[in-house]
């Protein structure tokens, strides 16, 4: 649905909320962060290539933000998450890596194994050497601005078309909130994140196929599910 079909969707489910009520001057700027809302709810745009960002030696962290345009979240789905050399670098935090070792902040230059996260900053749990190489990233995207009534939400992504819907519920948890019904307000968002849920799982889904369980002792397949 485009903008225009979403806020009409709206109206002819709500019809005592006419424009006198709340315009659609005013459902269009609640789309612009229902949008953002709900894409970043759904975690759904990933970059799929990954971002790869050069290094300089004794580097210890990276701005993401400052890297990548519309960064929001590193995926850490398997198979994604930062890799260093081509190699995946393990996430952790720095309770983590004090139990490891207590004095890992005064590490030499070498090869990153592991990096924490603070904000939109990676950092790593040594510096990097004078061999310095790139980070990939794999990330989840913020939207493109949903600023016009013949876009399409959630970046404009066809396979995301079917999950339009869930616009239409933040626009009534909204507005319920905006015409003074707090009962009617609390139903709506409960809807509106049972929607989210639903299409999280149905989005999900599309990420998963048979996986081999290996028996790191054994190195054979011990189980295989689909």
């Amino acid at each position: 649905m485009t903008r225009q079909e979403i806020i009409a969707k709206f109206r002819q489910e709500n019809a005592e909320i006419t424009t006198r009520v709340i315009t659609d001057d005013v459902l269009a700027s609640w789309l612009l962060s229902g949008n953002l809302d709900y894409a970043t709810r759904l975690r759904c745009l990933v970059d799929q290539d990954g971002q790869t960002i050069s290094t300089i030696e004794d580097q210890t962290y990276i701005d993401l933000t400052a890297e990548i345009s519309n960064y929001y979240a590193v995926d850490e789905f398997p198979g994604g998450g930062v890799l260093y050399n081509n190699k995946r670098i393990k996430f952790a935090t720095i309770g983590e890596l004090d139990k490891e070792n207590v004095a890992w902040r005064s590490r030499t230059a070498g090869t990153p194994k592991k990096y924490y996260q603070r904000g939109q900053f990676i950092y790593f749990d040594r510096p990097i050497d004078s061999n310095a190489e790139d980070v990939k990233v794999y990330c989840i995207l913020l939207p493109d601005d949903f600023d016009a009534d013949d876009k399409e939400p959630l970046n404009e992504i066809i396979f995301y078309r079917p999950f339009h819907d869930g616009l239409v519920r933040y626009l009534e948890w909204r507005a319920m909130g905006k015409i003074g019904k707090p009962q009617d307000e609390t139903k709506a968002l409960g809807i509106y994140e049972r929607y989210i849920k639903w299409a999280r799982r149905e989005i999900g889904a599309t990420k998963y196929g048979p996986i081999s369980f290996i028996n790191p002792e054994r190195g054979n397949h011990a189980q295989r599910v689909s």
